[in-house]
């Protein structure tokens, strides 16, 4: 199945937003996880406040509408964190080997 990484930037000033919706964030990565559909996620960082300032996942869909489909869902993208605008999915070329990536939750 397709490899897609996605870079969500939040938008400006948003942390207070992204704590407050943190857990269903979360909760919803689990969910994905034991779906199979998450390979990675993790939050970056802003190099001058060192606060979260945006997320970096790793998605497995059959599609790149699904995996925006996924992250439309998002509470980040709901509730505002996400900066719409910025959100970019890209899907990456398959490698020999792909197919013995585990998810996160094997790590």
């Amino acid at each position: 199945m397709p490899l897609f990484i996605c870079f969500c930037p939040d938008y400006p000033n948003s942390l207070s937003k992204r704590l407050s919706v943190r857990e269903e964030h979360l909760a919803l990565g689990r969910k994905d996880r034991e779906a199979g559909t998450t390979v990675f996620g993790r939050a970056f960082i802003d190099p001058d406040t060192r606060d979260m300032a945006g997320s970096t996942l790793l998605y497995r869909y059959p599609s790149i509408e699904e995996a925006w489909r996924r992250i439309k869902a998002d509470p980040y993208w709901t509730s505002g964190v996400w900066d719409q605008g910025k959100v970019e999915v890209k899907e990456l070329p398959g490698m020999e080997g792909d197919d013995h990536l585990r998810v996160a939750k094997d790590l």
